[in-house]
């Protein structure tokens, strides 16, 4: 009977030694998930500034492009205004 109790009290040791070493592995695999997705989050932050930059600075670059293309149809405007003034002014002159 007594070896009877020992085999069970060490099967029962055993077993929990198993189960405590699965546990173990258990929360070490839980943290490893949470620091992987700390630094996902972490990279998918970074990327949606990075994006976010980019944006910006598309946004500047299309208002600097659209400033320019605007700049640019000025100038042709004024120039085809000082070409039109000058025609006028030489039709209303006596020529003589």
């Amino acid at each position: 009977m007594l070896i009877l109790l020992i085999s069970l009290m060490l099967i029962l040791n055993l077993t929990a030694l198993r189960l405590f070493k699965k546990l173990r592995l258990l929360r070490s695999i839980s943290q490893i998930q949470a620091e992987v997705e700390l630094e996902m989050h972490s990279r998918a932050h970074r990327l949606l500034v990075e994006r976010d930059k980019l944006e910006v600075g598309l946004v500047k670059h299309a208002v600097a492009d659209a400033d320019e293309k605007w700049k640019g149809d000025l100038a042709e405007y004024m120039e085809e205004f000082e070409q039109e003034a000058l025609l006028r002014v030489k039709q209303r002159l006596p020529r003589g």
